[in-house]
């Protein structure tokens, strides 16, 4: 009898500790990858906006507003559109949870930084002073609580194989880093 409860007991455990397997060794499900997308999406536009930006002439203020305007409103919809979408997909694993949460949050208050320099930068005049004025707007808008919690999210996901494997591979990763 003691050594069918053992047994049994065993069994058990065999059954559970396969069946509670790290997420890192589980292949990327299509939400998790739905997630890595979402997360280096949200940067993309911002990024190719501020090239822009940065090619812009200074000495043609009314180019130099046109293309910081774009970079504040590719920003405010990116971002937007990354907290929506990662919030109706949720974490991508239990472990993650916090990360997620972070992120949902860094996003969120970007966007909401982002849609408030809005008006202010379009009312600023084009003139050799539009630039320092713009960057004053936006760091007087900001509602980013955290802003250091981007560099963790990426440090966390740097650290897991599983999703760095991910970021490697998705394409709105790659044009972060070709950046």
């Amino acid at each position: 009898m003691r050594t069918r409860l053992i047994a049994a007991v065993l069994a058990a455990t065999t059954v559970l500790t396969s069946a509670c397997a790290s997420d890192e060794e589980k292949p990327l499900t299509d939400a998790q990858s739905r997630w890595v997308d979402a997360f280096c999406g949200a940067f993309v536009p911002g990024l190719k906006a501020g090239k822009a930006l940065q090619a812009q002439d200074a000495a043609n203020p009314a180019a130099v507003k046109t293309a910081y305007l774009k970079l504040v409103d590719d920003n405010a919809a990116a971002f937007k559109s990354a907290a929506q979408e990662l919030g109706e997909l949720g974490p991508p694993s239990d472990d993650l949870k916090d990360l997620h949460d972070r992120l949902v949050a860094y996003v969120g208050e970007s966007a909401r930084s982002y849609e408030a320099a809005k008006a202010p930068v379009t009312a600023l005049e084009a003139n050799a002073a539009f630039w320092d004025a713009a960057e004053k707007v936006l760091a007087d808008t900001s509602q980013v609580s955290n802003p250091e919690q981007l560099r963790a999210t990426f440090d966390a996901l740097e650290k897991s194989p599983k999703y760095s494997d991910a970021i490697g591979k998705a394409q709105a990763c790659d044009e972060l880093k070709a950046g």
